[in-house]
């Protein structure tokens, strides 16, 4: 796990290239055309057409990894075609096109998302008496701005409660809430929908409400919905959840188990970095107390756990990296990984040790950032730091900092297989609670959307 969790700011002093790249692979690299023209490789790695046999123990190696990610396993990831085959082909689908208000990255992710939270809606009203979907509501936890649960109200008729712990995102959700309501003509012309063909809240009884709450295992869910909802005659919840931060993923999926009105699930969980390790010390974990919920977020199951198994801070960072991303946009790895490498050359000539950031900073080259890097970290760069050595220093270096950004990409050749752990760890965790219909399914194109999985399962 050394090579997962490495570091990019020891890269230099720390000789990553020798270290954690294969010998074979380093002998196909060796000089700045090799390095420069190997990225293509990783950037053409999803092209069929594309030529890469310049460079066998490279391809090779990024091939073999592709044998370990998740859309590679049809046993344990399933298509939303699959999900509806579940379903018993009631899938809906997206009708109302309301692009407003959002960039093109969330529409994405709420019309796919919201249909398959209705559609969970639609399998827990059969359960109820009557059939009916007013017997039914859905808890959105960690409800950010309102996006998901103003289109399921908006559109499907369906009574949402959205929980967040920030009263700011409270307050902007329900002002979205009611911007989006004016839209809701606008966008039934352009769908070619009429208003009877849509199931609409209304302003003056609206559907979709929101609270702030820190959720817990001491949260009572249902008091909260009736709270909101007074009249409600809904006695099954779906709990649903786009990119919800950290421990509240996996927490999501205990109070699934936990609570037997909540009869569904759908859960998007991102920020891996934040979650805490049964296995693993996190220096950085209890700054934040928000974070500090009850329960580890990794790992869940009963296997994982017996075995041990720890990931570490930053493998967790890798697992939210995005390979088909960085592929379509042929993204270079920035040049400030190799200025904060090279930084890190500076504060051992100094002697210095920081336990501060340097955080992102706006910088017109590698002397303008030491400068500014230093001032910030609060250094003294004295007689040594000066322009001639600085300039001296990144000629000194221009190999490897083609190499390290060869790294990187190489390196993130493994960021699927971590967050394919993850998942993986969640699904087994509700597979041994009993739950035969839980499944992991790509919601999203991840080009679009890099947190693309979900954890969805009804009891």
């Amino acid at each position: 796990m050394g090579f997962l969790n490495c570091h990019m700011v020891d890269y230099l002093t720390e000789g990553h290239w020798n270290r954690y790249i294969p010998e074979e692979v380093r002998e196909e690299l060796k000089g700045m055309p090799d390095l420069v023209g190997s990225k293509e490789v990783f950037w053409n790695q999803f092209n069929k057409d594309f030529d890469s046999s310049k460079f066998p123990r490279l391809t090779n190696h990024i091939e073999s990894m592709k044998r370990y990610r998740l859309d590679a396993l049809p046993d344990a990831c399933m298509t939303t075609e699959q999900l509806n085959s579940a379903f018993d082909s009631c899938l809906k689908e997206t009708r109302l096109k309301m692009p407003e208000l959002m960039s093109i990255k969330k529409c994405h992710e709420v019309e796919v998302a919201s249909a398959v939270v209705a559609s969970l809606c639609t399998v827990v009203a059969t359960g109820t008496e009557g059939k009916s979907l007013d017997h039914v509501a859905v808890i959105d936890a960690g409800d950010g701005k309102g996006y998901l649960s103003s289109r399921i109200a908006l559109e499907h008729g369906i009574k949402v409660l959205g929980i967040d712990c920030n009263e700011g995102n409270t307050a902007s959700a329900e002002r979205r809430r009611d911007q989006l309501r004016k839209k809701v003509p606008v966008a039934l012309k352009r769908s070619k929908l009429t208003e009877e063909s849509i199931l609409k809240d209304a302003p003056e009884d609206p559907l979709y409400k929101t609270t702030t709450k820190m959720i817990d295992f001491q949260t009572n869910l249902i008091e909260l919905v009736r709270e909101q909802f007074p009249q409600t005659q809904a006695t099954r919840f779906t709990l649903a959840g786009l990119h919800t931060c950290g421990n509240l993923a996996p927490n999501s999926l205990r109070l699934f188990h936990q609570n037997r009105h909540i009869r569904a699930l759908c859960n998007v969980g991102c920020c891996y970095h934040l979650l805490r390790e049964r296995f693993c010390e996190d220096e950085f974990f209890n700054r934040d107390k928000a974070r500090d919920n009850a329960g580890f977020g990794f790992p869940m199951s009963a296997f994982m756990a017996g075995k041990g198994f720890a990931l570490g801070r930053n493998a967790r960072n890798l697992a939210a990296e995005s390979i088909e991303r960085s592929a379509f946009h042929r993204e270079n790895p920035s040049d400030k990984l190799g200025y904060r490498a090279m930084l890190q050359i500076v504060l051992k000539e100094l002697d210095v040790r920081v336990d501060r950031q340097v955080g992102k900073l706006k910088c017109d080259g590698f002397v303008d950032y030491v400068r500014k890097s230093l001032k910030r970290l609060g250094v003294d760069g004295g007689e040594l730091v000066t322009e001639a050595y600085l300039e001296g220093l990144e000629r000194r270096y221009e190999v490897e900092l083609e190499q390290l950004k060869v790294f990187y990409l190489y390196r993130m050749t493994y960021a699927p297989v971590v967050e394919g752990l993850i998942l993986l760890d969640r699904l087994l965790f509700l597979k041994e609670c009993g739950y035969e219909n839980s499944y992991l399914v790509k919601l999203f194109d991840p080009v679009v959307s890099p947190r693309c999985y979900s954890i969805v399962a009804f009891k």
